[in-house]
C-alpha cells in the first residue's frame, strides 16, 4: 500500500502514564480507491502504519521493543524531530517539537537503554491537542515504539 503523502503534520509531545510519547497528526485524512472503484480504506494513513507495524492504541502499556526500521532522530536541543517508518513508508513526520525538561529528561533515559520512543498517530478532528487526546479515547490512535536518535 502506498503512503498517502501529507504536505504538513503537527506534533505534540506528551506523557502518558510514565511514557513519553510524541503524537503525529497529519492535516487531512486520504481515502484509497482501488482501479475499480472500489473504497480499500477511508483512512490510508492509519492503514499505511498498521501495515508498517502499529498496533491499533486499546491501552496505555506500550509493552515492546523498538519495531525494525523505525527510528525518532531528536535534533539538538530537543526542539526538532524527524520521524521515519520502514522502506515503503519513509518519512512520516520532520519539524519542530515543542517539549518540557521532564519530557526530554525521560526520552534521554530511554535513549540510553534503548527502549526508544512511542510515537502515536490517527484520525483526528483537528491538529489540537484537545483533538488528539479524542482520537486517543475514542480508539482512532495507532501507535509504535521507535528506537532513538539523538542529533
Amino acid at each position: 500500500m502506498h503512503t498517502p503523502e501529507i504536505e504538513q503534520a503537527t506534533a505534540f509531545t506528551a506523557v502518558i502514564g510514565t511514557t513519553p510519547v510524541v503524537i503525529v497528526l497529519p492535516r487531512m485524512r486520504a481515502a484509497l480507491i482501488a482501479e475499480s472503484g472500489a473504497l480499500v480504506t477511508a483512512d490510508a494513513w492509519i492503514a499505511a502504519l498498521t501495515e508498517h507495524g502499529a498496533q491499533p492504541m486499546r491501552d496505555t502499556d506500550f509493552v515492546g521493543d523498538p519495531a525494525p526500521g523505525w527510528t525518532v532522530t531528536i535534533g539538538r536541543g530537543l526542539t526538532a524531530v524527524r520521524i521515519t517508518g520502514p522502506a515503503g513508508l519513509g518519512e512520516i513526520y520532520d519539524g519542530g517539537l515543542e517539549a518540557d525538561t521532564a519530557w526530554r529528561e525521560r526520552v534521554a533515559g530511554l535513549h540510553h537503554i534503548g527502549a526508544g520512543l512511542v510515537v502515536i498517530s490517527g484520525t483526528a478532528d483537528s491538529t489540537t491537542p484537545d483533538a488528539a487526546l479524542e482520537m486517543m479515547e475514542t480508539e482512532r490512535a495507532v501507535w509504535i515504539r521507535a528506537a532513538t536518535e539523538l542529533g
